[in-house]
């Protein structure tokens, strides 16, 4: 047990940051102290201040973070990577768009024709692309919705 990490209560008191970055770009930085949550690859994830440190791989979907109790904001990650540690959570994303980035019309099209895609693959890597295509456009279209 060397390397456990034991947390204190007090521990969950502080804030976490969130921060967002893309190969092109920072997205995001904020701190809150409740809860962040994001598209882990196998599932939702959610984190809180004093979270035990992680690496976790994501897929597309929606990043979000309460800045108050009641108020939510957030944004849309087309995948990548998540770091949590030391109250700072690091989203390494291919692609991350704000609610006032998103094109909706774009995005239900792109629904439109990635069922088609998902029909018509070939191979179990052609699905998932298509898959993950079809999940980021709904999620797109589902974050223009909640916090435009």
């Amino acid at each position: 047990m060397a390397n456990a990490e034991v947390q204190s209560p007090a521990a969950h008191a502080g804030k976490v940051r969130l921060e967002v970055v893309t190969p092109a770009r920072a997205v995001l930085e904020v701190e809150t102290d409740e809860v962040v949550e994001l598209p882990g690859r196998d599932g939702m994830l959610g984190v809180l201040p004093g979270h035990a440190s992680l690496m976790a791989t994501l897929g597309p979907g929606a990043v979000s973070y309460l800045t108050a109790p009641d108020k939510d904001a957030g944004l849309v990650v087309s995948g990548g990577f998540v770091v949590i540690q030391d109250n700072v959570i690091t989203v390494l994303a291919e692609t991350a768009e704000l609610p006032a980035e998103i094109d909706v019309a774009r995005a239900r099209a792109g629904i439109a024709a990635g069922s088609g895609r998902i029909a018509e693959a070939t191979s179990p890597d052609e699905e998932l692309a298509a898959r993950d295509a079809v999940a980021m456009d709904e999620a797109r279209v589902a974050a223009a919705a909640r916090w435009a």
